[in-house]
């Protein structure tokens, strides 16, 4: 527990975000410039925020964060905050995915942390099994040291 906080997250995401979001911006000004019209702003200048907030909200701002008391998952519309006492498991499907104890309801799918095919149709571990065994070990520890003082 002493390596907290942890933030998973496929790696490529922030990397195509950012790079999606100069793209984006790139094409809307190059666009704008050749148009040559100034009251054409109210167009592109929108445009070109909703292109930042998707690629912010789809690809950068996706993680799942362990710390001390428990987890953040931060999803692309959604964060819940979970602590470690309403976890049962994590388990690697196409997503990673957080079982929640039966009275807490449900599971939540971390969007940020994807199995990769290629791995799965290998018969290979992917980088979300690794996140869920690695998940699973702060969780034990995080149950183990709960107990009474």
């Amino acid at each position: 527990m002493s390596r907290l906080p942890r933030t998973f997250r496929n790696g490529a995401y922030p990397v195509l975000g950012w790079t999606s979001m100069l793209v984006a911006l790139c094409c809307l000004s190059g666009a704008w410039a050749v148009r040559g019209n100034v009251d054409d702003g109210f167009i592109f200048v929108p445009l070109s925020i909703l292109a930042v907030l998707v690629c912010w909200r789809g690809y950068v701002r996706p993680r799942i964060v362990a710390d001390v008391e428990g987890v953040t998952i931060v999803n692309v519309l959604t964060t819940h905050v979970v602590p470690w006492s309403d976890i049962e498991r994590f388990q690697a499907f196409d997503l990673l995915t957080v079982f929640l104890l039966p009275e807490r309801g449900g599971r939540i799918a971390v969007w940020a942390v994807q199995a990769a095919n290629l791995a799965r149709l290998a018969g290979r571990r992917s980088k979300a099994d690794d996140v869920a065994d690695e998940l699973n070990a702060l969780l034990r520890a995080a149950n183990g040291s709960a107990g009474p003082a």
